[in-house]
């Protein structure tokens, strides 16, 4: 069975192949991958827009940068290079023409797809959503750990994340799949800030 087969759902602008050899051939990863999306990055553009309005360039930068990432990890064929474009003219200083072009193409790219996976995907499985309380202590441990090997760009890191993924998915819903997508690309800055972000909001201290 090819990658393209192993995943029954046609959705315009993805190529579950190209997202499905980059999740090990695992169906349901790449599944969950894409609902954690919906969730967290269908307001990116929105996000953005309101970064420039604030005049942060960086933290609409960064938020580009995200999309870009884990739109390539999973696939999406015509976002990711939206996404691309946009981050590359807010890195390089473009006027802000070219960057509300750009802007504009990744928002309706970005919605083009959302909408897509909202239709295609199939009903969520709800059953085992809340089927055990988030360990805290082990939740801890696991960030401790992830930021020690973090800190030091070690690969073992991303064995760990996955090891440990639906704790980890529980506790931080909103950053979890940006969190992954960092450490797949190995970009152990950008997943260090993540994780420090979604340790805050939950009121954990990782380096402790």
């Amino acid at each position: 069975m090819t990658p393209a087969q192993a995943f029954p759902h046609p959705i315009d602008g993805l190529d579950p192949a190209a997202g499905l050899r980059r999740m090990e051939g695992d169906v349901d990863l790449y599944t969950t991958l894409l609902r954690d999306f919906i969730a967290s990055e269908k307001d990116a553009a929105q996000a953005i827009a309101d970064a420039l309005a604030r005049d942060d360039r960086a933290a609409a930068t960064r938020r580009a940068h995200t999309v870009k990432g884990l739109a390539g990890t999973f696939g999406a064929v015509r976002l990711q290079p939206a996404a691309q474009s946009l981050e590359a003219a807010l890195r390089d200083g473009a006027a802000a023409g070219p960057v509300a072009e750009r802007l504009a193409c990744f928002e309706a790219a970005l919605a083009a797809l959302v909408d897509a996976l909202e239709a295609g995907l199939p009903p969520e499985d709800t059953t085992t959503a809340n089927a055990e309380p988030i360990d805290q202590a082990l939740l801890e441990q696991v960030c401790r750990e992830l930021t020690g090997l973090m800190a030091n760009w070690d690969v073992s890191a991303r064995r760990l994340l996955d090891s440990h993924a639906p704790l980890l998915r529980a506790a931080f819903p909103d950053d979890f799949t940006a969190l992954q997508s960092a450490l797949r690309d190995f970009d152990f800055d950008a997943a260090s800030a993540r994780l420090e972000a979604a340790c805050t909001q939950a009121g954990i201290t990782p380096g402790a």
